[in-house]
């Protein structure tokens, strides 16, 4: 009897296509076992072995920061002011000194509310007008630094000459201007003109300042001079005004508010800035200050 023998089975790929796509797929395996095998076990220790021969680098040297960083500013907060070093003191704004720093200066408007003399053109009572010249002369005196002792307090105020000369005696000014308009019953006469006290115990101040302030009056504003006489600064005696202020006084009369033409001029509010101008110019003067 003839023995069996078992034929041995091999695997075999006859199709050229079949074979392709498993060489295909083991090359596939071996690049990815490949890339494992370096990622997880040669990249790391080539990383290690780099890490542990380096030479390390000296740290750079950071300079100290000094400035106090800036605080967070809370706007529902009001900013402080800044806070100064100990024992600093601050340096205050000093203004540059004034022409008339120091000097005390007592200006009267003439007549009071209840006076009822009127500008014959412009029917502007001589309180108003008074007033009007008094108070910018006083602005700009004392825009120049000078203190203003002021004799009213409204162009209704009614004070009486006793309490006037009150006010600037006890106000201890240098000196008094009483500044008035003229009312006469001759309507041709016009000009500006002064009164001083007859007797006085600073006579010879009330001259000086009637005769600076009514010269530089006339030089600013063109007017003309009122002569009594030959003089346009009148002596009187009967003026309380005049004789009860201690210090050097007179009446400048701006001009007459009875003569038509001269009425509307003084009048005028452009006008009576030159004009008050001119008062100032004249104090400037006769205090020796140079414009």
């Amino acid at each position: 009897m003839k023995k069996i023998v078992k034929r041995r089975r091999t695997f075999r790929i006859n199709n050229p296509l079949a074979f392709g796509i498993l060489c295909a797929m083991i090359l596939v395996l071996l690049a990815g076992i490949t890339y494992a095998l370096v990622a997880g076990v040669i990249s790391p220790a080539i990383v290690s072995y780099q890490v542990a021969h380096a030479t390390p680098s000296p740290a750079p040297t950071v300079a100290p920061v000094t400035a106090t960083p800036s605080p967070t500013i809370d706007p529902m907060q009001p900013t402080a002011s800044p806070t100064l070093e100990p024992g600093t003191t601050p340096t205050p704004t000093q203004e540059p000194p004034k022409a008339l720093d120091g000097h005390i200066i007592g200006i009267d408007p003439a007549r009071g509310y209840s006076s009822k003399i009127q500008g014959t053109s412009t029917k502007v009572y001589a309180n108003r007008l008074n007033f009007a010249v008094a108070t910018l002369v006083k602005e700009k005196l004392e825009a120049e630094g000078a203190t203003v002792v002021f004799t009213l307090s409204s162009v209704k105020d009614d004070k009486t000459s006793d309490q006037r000369t009150k006010i600037l005696n006890d106000g201890n000014v240098e000196f008094a201007i009483r500044i008035e308009c003229n009312f006469v019953k001759a309507s041709d006469t016009r000009g500006a003109m002064a009164w001083v006290p007859d007797k006085h115990d600073k006579k010879s101040d009330c001259d000086k300042l009637a005769q600076t302030v009514l010269d530089a009056y006339i030089d600013a504003t063109g007017l003309s001079l009122r002569l009594v006489g030959d003089q346009s600064v009148i002596d009187k005696t009967d003026e309380t005004f005049l004789n009860n202020t201690k210090a050097p006084v007179f009446t400048l009369f701006l001009g007459h508010i009875s003569n038509s033409a001269e009425d509307k001029k003084i009048n005028d509010e452009a006008f009576q800035k030159t004009m008050a101008q001119g008062i100032v110019n004249g104090i400037m003067k006769y205090l020796g200050i140079n414009q």
